[in-house]
């Protein structure tokens, strides 16, 4: 992690202003102001230079939390950029701008290497890749970028009993005559590479194997079930075994999502409330016309370090005028202990370049 914070009033005047040039031409290109420079471009489809594309997401929140003052965050800047070179040299990299606070005080932010591995095609049907990458637990976690999600918030099932990062090796195995099938195994022998800490990473995870498996019957219809053992280093070294099932189904119009957790936690040198964690998520997403979507989500989860159990409830509308664009306004209720985020209103605008 490479910390960017300005040195002063005058640095963070200068990143505050190049987040709202960078913005300003976001929402012009998003309302239909400005036409797009680049021949052929097309919002949300990347730009591709030779071998490589470049592409990215951006992701702009209002917070306005219960009893705490109301702020304005660039909550991420992400840019990817992917590489076709030949069967064994196929690189990708996703580095990002994530929490510069602009009103009411102004923060840069700092600079994290979310991605960075190569993938090497060892057939058809088998993949291997090599390096840091997302943690293939649930759909979630793959999927999170802000503008590909439903809502401002995210589930604590989505994050808080295993690493969104991995760095070593995963093995894919996917029929090319039958997309439906996917499997991956991986390993991180040591730590993650280039390790967080932040919001979406409550503890950091050592000596990290598992396996996911999932079956879709159409891109709206799918179950999942990931299976990880790790070491949990905030715990003195406590082993976890973790499962998780996971899915998306629709019934008529309106889509829905779930993921339900359940830890194991034995061993280790330091005192915790329980030796598991597990709750999950359902969500609901309702097409009102074209553009506009109602969205509820319920959540019910127990951490290791907390008695009671987290009990967590959103509603809230989103607009997608493009495939490419949301803007999101939503309530969150959250009671019990203080994980994720609190009780509030949040609002959102994302968009995928």
């Amino acid at each position: 992690m490479v910390e960017g914070r300005g040195n002063g009033t005058r640095g963070d005047f200068r990143d505050v202003a190049r987040v709202v040039v960078v913005w300003s031409w976001f929402v012009a290109q998003a309302c239909g102001v400005v036409p797009v420079a680049i021949a052929g471009y097309r919002l949300g489809g990347g730009e591709s230079i030779g071998n490589f594309n470049l592409a990215g997401y951006s992701s702009i929140v209002f917070s306005a939390p219960h009893g705490s003052p109301n702020d304005l965050t660039l909550e991420g800047l992400s840019l990817f950029a992917f590489g076709h070179q030949s069967r064994y040299v196929n690189p990708f990299l996703e580095a990002e701008i994530e929490n510069a606070q602009i009103a009411p005080e102004t923060h840069s932010g700092k600079v994290a290497i979310e991605r960075l591995y190569n993938d090497f095609n060892l057939s058809s049907a088998t993949t291997l890749r090599a390096g840091k990458m997302l943690t293939p637990v649930g759909d979630w976690n793959l999927t999170h970028a802000a503008p590909l999600v439903w809502t401002v918030t995210r589930p604590l099932a989505t994050y808080y009993s295993f690493p969104v990062f991995v760095t070593g090796a995963a093995l894919r195995f996917q029929r090319p005559a039958d997309v439906r099938w996917d499997a991956q195994f991986y390993v991180q022998p040591g730590r993650d590479a280039f390790a967080e800490g932040g919001d979406y990473e409550p503890y950091q995870y050592s000596q990290v194997a598992g396996f996911n498996v999932h079956y879709g019957w159409d891109p709206l219809n799918r179950l999942g079930l990931s299976v990880q053992t790790a070491s949990i280093e905030q715990s003195g070294g406590a082993s976890q075994i973790l499962g998780s099932f996971y899915g998306e189904f629709t019934t008529g119009p309106a889509m829905w999502e779930f993921q339900a957790n359940f830890t194991d936690i034995h061993g280790g040198t330091f005192a915790r409330v329980h030796n598991h964690e597990e709750g999950g998520f359902l969500q609901a997403v309702y097409p009102l016309t074209d553009h506009w979507f109602a969205v509820g989500q319920g959540e019910i989860y127990q951490t290791q370090e907390y008695v009671a159990r987290a009990r967590r409830w959103a509603v809230g509308v989103v607009y997608r005028p493009r495939t490419a664009i949301s803007w999101k306004l939503e309530y969150l209720d959250a009671k019990g202990p203080p994980v994720g985020e609190p009780t509030g209103v949040y609002a959102a605008f994302a968009v995928l370049f």
